[in-house]
């Protein structure tokens, strides 16, 4: 969470920093609407320029034609009050606009309003010139005057900068979030990544980088851990078979010599065959650790599982020629021309494991059925015996076992279904699924699906 902190640190800046530019950007944009508002009124027409242009054409007594002209072409009235309060002569004064004042109605007027109607005066020598605006068209203000077009349109106005705003704000939000989580999604799938032993990729420089620099070097440790184990393994494998090739050469040869008695030829029969498993666990070890470490490359080509299929039960017959098992196979006739992209080789091995499965855990013997269907995306290849079964607790643990990248325990004590393991890494490099099932009634039945090309 350190890393974090000079990142949402950054972040609150470039937030406040927003603010503080709204702000400014809102003031400049209220001065310049409202300054272009009280322009557009500007000109002949504006209060300083009639009050200007009709003091210049009128006297006391009456006002010229060129002001009445300009009065009338812009909807406009005016008076002149003499000093002693009437009216010397008006232009277009509404109704109810009074031709008499009083002093006390001069002070009421001169903030702003008579009847209502915006007006603005002049003083003169001869007395005070009055200029009317229609109702509605100025607020007055004291020492000033507004628009009051102006005025109406500040709601709107309000309105717009308002949703300006929020949107700059989501924007702002929607930027940050996907600058984010462009960070940190190659940091979650390397972390992924780690979660199943694997190593990361290099992961890219940015906002995170201390973060990502921390998951960089757990996954370089990894990497290092892993590349020790599997050389590991594969050095011990490599120690061991030297000595196991000579014991099983030699349990061989005292087995098969006639003039050995009885009793040592069983023994080192039974050595022999023993040792044949321990050959047979190291092979497996090695191909679990290549598999593992993505170090066993895949040589894909068009193949006919049937083939595979066939060739695997002739091998396990082979290899167990006792009458207590029995196999079994149907091959459809849609799945006998199906193809799928495999690696005969590892394809192969697996069906075998899943087949020496059955075999390794009924010795009391059982019948073995292999069956092969098709549909128009896959290939269902399915192994069921009638033997033994898997307890509840046995099949959670296989089932678990295909979730974990290692093949032992913390006390580096091989899993139970090593063979399945390997069987389900192999089927799960070809993009397949590898299924188990136990049925209450006994059995065991594994269903391997892989995809038609």
């Amino acid at each position: 969470m350190k890393s974090l902190r000079p990142y949402i640190a950054r972040n609150l800046a470039f937030f406040a920093a927003l603010m503080v530019a709204l702000l400014a950007f809102n003031a400049a944009a209220f001065g310049i609407f409202f300054s272009g508002a009280v322009a557009r009124e500007a000109g002949d027409a504006s209060p300083v320029a009639m009050l200007h242009a009709i003091e210049d054409t009128t006297s006391a007594s009456e006002a010229s034609p060129e002001a009445n002209s300009k009065l009338r072409e812009n909807g406009l009235w005016a008076l002149f009050i003499k000093p002693d309060g009437d009216c010397s002569w008006s232009v277009d004064a509404p109704e109810g606009v009074p031709l008499h004042y009083t002093l006390q109605d001069v002070a009421r007027f001169s903030k702003g309003y008579i009847s209502d109607y915006p007006v603005f005066t002049r003083v003169t020598d001869a007395g005070l010139l009055v200029l009317g605006y229609p109702k509605d068209s100025y607020m007055k203000i004291t020492g000033n005057y507004i628009p009051m077009r102006a005025v109406q349109a500040l709601p709107s106005f309000l309105v717009v900068m308002a949703f300006l705003d929020v949107g700059c704000l989501f924007l702002a939000y929607w930027l940050s979030k996907r600058r984010t989580l462009s960070g940190l999604e190659p940091i979650e799938d390397a972390i992924e990544a780690l979660g199943t032993g694997k190593a990361a990729h290099s992961l890219p420089k940015g906002t995170l980088t201390n973060l990502s620099e921390s998951v960089t070097r757990a996954s370089d440790l990894i990497a290092k851990q892993n590349e020790a184990r599997a050389n590991w393994i594969a050095g011990i494998s490599h120690d061991i078979r030297t000595p196991l090739t000579l014991i099983m050469g030699n349990a061989e040869r005292i087995a098969s010599d006639p003039s050995a008695p009885l009793d040592v030829s069983g023994r080192a029969a039974l050595i022999s065959a023993q040792s044949a498993k321990i050959s047979n666990l190291i092979n497996d070890l090695n191909l679990a650790s290549q598999l593992e470490y993505d170090m066993q490359p895949l040589h894909k080509a068009k193949a006919k599982p049937s083939k595979i299929v066939r060739k695997a039960v002739a091998d396990a017959i082979n290899a167990c020629p006792e009458t207590r098992y029995s196999y079994e196979m149907e091959i459809e006739q849609e799945a006998e021309k199906a193809a799928v992209e495999c690696d005969e080789r590892l394809l192969g091995r697996a069906i075998g494991n899943i087949l020496q499965n059955s075999v390794t855990h009924n010795p009391q013997g059982c019948r073995i059925r292999i069956g092969l269907n098709a549909t128009d995306e896959h290939v269902l290849i399915t192994i069921e015996d009638d033997g033994a079964g898997a307890a509840g607790e046995g099949l959670l643990a296989l089932l678990k076992s295909q979730e974990h990248a290692s093949s032992t325990d913390e006390n580096l004590d091989l899993r139970h279904g090593l063979g399945l393991q390997i069987a389900s890494r192999v089927i799960r490099a070809h993009q397949g699924n590898l299924s188990f099932s136990a049925p209450v009634e006994g059995g065991f039945k594994t269903v391997v699906q892989l995809s038609r090309c």
